[in-house]
């Protein structure tokens, strides 16, 4: 038995050593995905903090452009009326062929002027895109530029159409409207396609051009209106890709339905 004794001892003391050491690592373990759950909670505070300021701050933009459409057609619109109203009775009161033909030509520059400006604010006011809808809003969105630009557009849609709810149409909106800017700034287009692709489990939006497109290493270069588009992308837990080469550049937005 007395022989027996150490080695007893020596193997409970093992035990209680593996034991202790079991529990170490099991604290260790718990600690450790503490940490990590603490710091996954505190980055969804942070994200949802930015995501909250980012709203915010689109949402100041979202007003400004209303009060802008506000002042365009309330103002500068009902200004531009009156002036063509005195052109037409210049005209009417004028004998002087040259006068009349003057007057004439004055005054279609002007209708095309408040037709102009009416979609610009169309387009500014966010009430619009609800009211109209976000494929009648891209559409003379597309008609629009294309018209001004003399560029060749074309629309397609395919799946069953749905409604996204209001503050996703806007952003889509924005997207696209950031996106054909930027064709037309930076890629000097002849054609502008968009699709819009509706599915049961995404909505996709799809904006193509055939310009000189640009590096996807300098994918960050200011001036590209890529920022913007991809924190409104981030608003709506959509994906933004972009894909470019010297035969033009697709922006594809993907959000869950």
């Amino acid at each position: 038995m007395n022989n027996d004794f150490p080695v007893i001892v020596f193997v409970l003391g093992t035990f209680i050593l593996l034991l202790f050491a079991f529990f170490i690592i099991i604290f260790l373990i718990t600690h450790k995905k503490k940490q990590f759950q603490h710091l996954l909670e505190k980055q969804a505070m942070e994200g949802n903090y930015q995501n909250q300021l980012l709203l915010s701050r689109l949402e100041v933009q979202e007003l400004s452009l209303k009060h802008f459409s506000e002042e365009i057609h309330d103002n500068i619109g009902q200004l531009l009326s009156l002036v063509k109203m005195h052109l037409y009775n210049i005209k009417n009161t004028s004998g002087e062929p040259e006068i009349v033909k003057k007057a004439n030509t004055s005054n279609e520059l002007l209708g095309k002027a408040i037709t102009d400006l009416r979609n610009i604010s169309h387009t500014l006011n966010s009430t619009y895109i609800d009211t109209a809808g976000l494929e009648a809003a891209i559409q003379k969105e597309l008609d629009y530029i294309c018209s001004a630009k003399d560029l060749k557009c074309s629309f397609h849609k395919t799946g069953d159409e749905y409604e996204l709810d209001t503050e996703r149409e806007v952003l889509v909106f924005r997207i696209v409207q950031e996106a054909i800017g930027n064709a037309i700034k930076h890629g000097a287009p002849r054609h502008i396609k968009i699709f819009l692709h509706y599915s049961a489990d995404a909505f996709k939006v799809i904006i193509e051009d055939d310009g000189k497109g640009f590096d996807i290493k300098h994918i960050d270069k200011p001036g590209l209106g890529l920022n913007n588009m991809n924190v409104r992308a981030n608003l709506m837990r959509g994906k933004l890709y972009i894909k470019s080469n010297d035969k033009g550049t697709a922006v594809i937005l993907e959000i869950e339905k």
